[in-house]
């Protein structure tokens, strides 16, 4: 398999610009030209990855707050239906008498 170049410019100057395919950033981001110009792209990653070509997932600065949050809804959740099943037995004890 051999690759095709565009044909030299005059003077021997290649006046093509570099291409970004779709797959240069893994779908995670997008072709940017470097901060401090240069002549190729970088990736800008998505949040949630990072890497030259956004192939690393970055999970641990979302997952600790998440997790604190479904943990907190839960506890509340079992403080609220421990305090209803204590009410009806009051309740219950109440009409006994």
């Amino acid at each position: 398999m051999s690759a095709s170049f565009p044909p030299p410019q005059p003077g021997g100057i290649d006046l093509t610009l570099p291409t970004c395919g779709e797959t240069r950033c893994n779908d995670h981001g997008t072709c940017v030209p470097p901060p401090g110009g240069g002549a190729s792209l970088v990736c800008n990653c998505d949040l949630g990855y990072q890497g030259e070509f956004c192939e690393d997932t970055v999970n641990g600065s979302l997952s600790l707050p998440l997790t604190l949050g479904v943990l907190a809804v839960i506890f509340g959740v079992l403080i609220l239906a421990f305090l209803c099943a204590k009410l009806r037995q009051k309740q219950k004890k109440r009409k006994r008498y």
